[in-house]
């Protein structure tokens, strides 16, 4: 009986360990990924493929590089020309994107919810334009000179067919811009210099169900000019069925299918290019605007109005604030409440020359840190206590901060930096290792004495002498007083 029971406990012992394996598969994580972190050598990362098409290009970083593929992410920048119309495409994993230089509109295609832009002109008026007024006679003219079924067509045919879409929203340098997987979304240029886009797709993510490879599904146009052999969602059907299901005729089907079109997924627009949306907003929203007040009727709540995006580059939502030295801004979950559902969040940072970024951690989320503007010398030591990156990071350039390894940013001299940083987590946490809220500052000053056999007073100098707790100057050693810290 004793050996019998002491089996079923081992038994019951293995399937917990069996069990805890499969959950940790079943949360994203496959066998073969598992042990493929190591990270003893980082690096600053480069574009290491470019996709160009008709009015712009898309460029790729290697997502199987070890820096990337540990992060279980994928990263692109996109970039569309004056005039160029980036073409639907949906993907399997949540996306979160930064505009960093341009302006444009860009609508999404959320599944199952109505259409509520609409033009207030018909199609026909605004092509003609003038001859839109003359348009209408004639219309006019067909209704009365027809009787029945043609007398019911020429009254449609006076008031036009309108346009009806989704929404449609204009981006700009600054915004962040979030996208759930599925979501096809449209981007077209309206400035007179190139929109750039960069974006994280988290293919680690639960969300998506594939592997961790980033796919891309286009609604229209191909693979571009040197990848013509990839075609869109609709050229793998058979025209026919593609006539019945659309009411069209075959040869319009095909026209569908961009058999013979080798423009890309970044199109050259010819003409206006014409879509009911509203004007352009002021340069930073108002705080009233931001968050709507009890006179809300509750359309604001569903998922089909959910806010997608928010700008980041307004100082007046800087969490940190230092005149300075610079600002640091984050977007989450608890000002834009789609995050939560793609569990990634974003921090803007500025800093000016000869001041640095306190060192820290991130306790429950990777960082991808993409240079914008100016260059910085980063730090980062990972589990090892080892420094396994010390390099100048320049604008365009990706560096990839695994959870738990500190890092230091460090602008020298007249050199000031700019960077967006997406994180793995909708609400993302910091710890600092220096600083008012650091870690040093919170242990008790015989546990540094003993820890780093050091006297009582240096000890105090460890933990009071940086009053800061994010930003502070580079100047080595210069004691700073609390009224010349300003952060928020």
């Amino acid at each position: 009986m004793v050996k019998l029971g002491n089996l079923l406990v081992a038994t019951f012992g293995v399937l917990l360990v069996l069990n805890g394996c499969l959950a940790r598969q079943s949360f994203g994580v496959p066998p073969q990924l598992q042990n493929e972190c190591n990270l003893d050598n980082l690096d600053v990362l480069q574009p290491s493929e470019v996709i160009k098409s008709e009015a712009g290009r898309v460029e790729l970083w290697d997502h199987n590089n070890p820096q990337l593929r540990c992060a279980g992410v994928s990263i692109a920048r996109f970039i569309i020309e004056e005039g160029g119309l980036y073409l639907p495409t949906y993907f399997s994993s949540p996306k979160i994107s930064y505009v960093v230089q341009g302006m444009g509109i860009r609508g999404v295609v959320v599944p199952g919810c109505a259409e509520t832009f609409m033009d207030s002109q018909p199609i026909e008026q605004q092509q003609q334009g003038q001859e839109g007024e003359a348009w209408g006679q004639q219309g006019q003219q067909r209704q009365q000179g027809q009787q029945g079924q043609q007398g019911q067509q020429g009254q449609q045919g006076q008031q036009g067919f309108r346009d009806m879409h989704q929404k449609v929203e204009h981006v700009r340098h600054g915004d962040i811009i979030a996208i759930a997987p599925g979501s096809a979304q449209w981007v077209y240029n309206t400035g007179k210099q190139p929109l750039i886009i960069v974006a994280l797709f988290d293919i680690a993510n639960y969300q998506n169900q594939l592997d961790r490879s980033p796919r891309s599904f286009r609604l229209a146009g191909s693979g571009g000019q040197e990848q013509q052999q990839k075609g869109n969602m609709l050229s793998g059907f058979d025209p026919k069925i593609l006539s019945q299901a659309l009411k069209i005729d075959v040869r319009l089907a095909q026209e569908l299918q961009n058999q013979k079109d080798s423009r890309g997924n970044i199109v050259l627009v010819k003409g206006p290019f014409q879509v009911a949306r509203p004007p352009l907003r002021q340069k930073y929203e108002s705080e009233t605007w931001r968050h709507p007040g009890p006179q809300d009727n509750g359309l604001e709540e569903t998922i089909c109005s959910m806010r997608t995006h928010e700008s980041i580059d307004d100082p007046a939502r800087a969490d940190v604030y230092k005149p300075n030295l610079g600002r640091l801004t984050t977007v989450n979950s608890l000002t834009l409440p789609i995050l939560q559902f793609l569990k990634l969040s974003a921090t803007r940072g500025i800093l000016q020359g000869n001041s640095m970024v306190l060192p820290k951690y991130n306790m429950n989320a990777n960082e991808l840190l993409y240079a914008t503007a100016g260059q910085a010398r980063i730090q980062v030591v990972n589990d090892n206590g080892e420094n396994v990156l010390d390099k100048q990071v320049q604008k365009g350039q990706l560096v990839v901060l695994p959870q738990g390894f500190a890092y230091v940013i460090h602008s020298q001299g007249n050199n000031n930096f700019e960077w967006i940083s997406f994180k793995t987590n909708s609400n993302a946490m910091i710890s600092a290792l220096a600083g008012r809220t650091s870690a040093l500052r919170a242990l008790p000053l015989q546990v540094l004495t003993n820890a780093y056999q050091i006297s009582l007073e240096e000890a105090r100098k460890i933990k009071f002498n940086t009053l800061e707790t994010t930003l502070t100057h580079a100047s080595g050693g210069q004691q700073q007083y609390i009224e010349q810290i300003v952060e928020a």
